[in-house]
């Protein structure tokens, strides 16, 4: 019914001050959940529902309408792919509630990663999607011809040549498990600062000094 049969007054949907439903205990006990770690991510059995439900998901606290049976899946998504995620949103309920500016439920974890998102039309985010994954793949290739380049100067350092191998020999596409980006990411973080000391070198040539730059500034995304 619209109303209360026993108060009139008190209708189905009615406008109540919130400002004092969030006490300071409740503020407390949610600043000590936010203190509390994630599980890591190459630990845990991520293909199965219980093992999934461990991760950290980047899709939270969207402003979709109470109930909606999409955003359950959008944030199973984000906690099965993590900060590798790209988005080629297709217009409709899904670019309100994920790119409603200036918040946006898609968020970041503690090393600052999170999913790629963007927004295209109603009818053409396949293509879309498609030229994003272009985009990346071209970007992947660069960065190996650079890493073959720079590999007889990399040799000059301790563990460069090795190093230079092991990165070239796991390439996006064979890293199947949550281990094997880990274990990728290790190996790119010591090749930046293997970067950085080649940079330093004052003897290095021009051509050389722009391929190091450019494959530094390649390293956290497409190896």
């Amino acid at each position: 019914p619209a109303a209360s049969k026993e108060d009139p007054s008190f209708k189905a949907i009615n406008m109540r001050d919130n400002l004092g439903a969030v006490t300071s205990e409740g503020r407390e006990g949610w600043n000590y959940f936010e203190t509390l770690p994630w599980p890591d991510r190459t630990s845990l059995k991520t293909s199965t529902l219980k093992g999934s439900q461990f991760l950290e998901p980047l899709f939270e606290f969207s402003a979709a309408c109470a109930g909606c049976g999409e955003t359950p899946y959008v944030k199973l998504v984000s906690q099965l792919f993590g900060d590798r995620l790209v988005v080629a949103n297709a217009t409709g309920c899904s670019s309100i509630y994920g790119g409603n500016l200036p918040t946006t439920p898609w968020t970041k974890n503690s090393d600052g990663r999170g999913p790629a998102w963007m927004n295209s039309l109603f009818e053409d985010n396949a293509e879309f999607g498609y030229g994003m994954r272009l985009t990346v793949d071209q970007h992947s290739r660069r960065a190996f011809l650079l890493l073959s380049k720079l590999s007889p100067l990399l040799g000059s350092l301790p563990g460069g040549a090795e190093l230079a191998r092991e990165i070239a020999a796991n390439p996006p596409e064979t890293q199947r498990t949550e281990v094997d980006v880990y274990n990728q990411r290790e190996r790119v973080a010591q090749l930046e600062r293997m970067l950085d000391t080649l940079l330093g070198f004052e003897s290095l040539s021009l051509a050389m000094t722009s391929d190091a730059g450019e494959l530094k500034s390649y390293l956290s995304e497409y190896l």
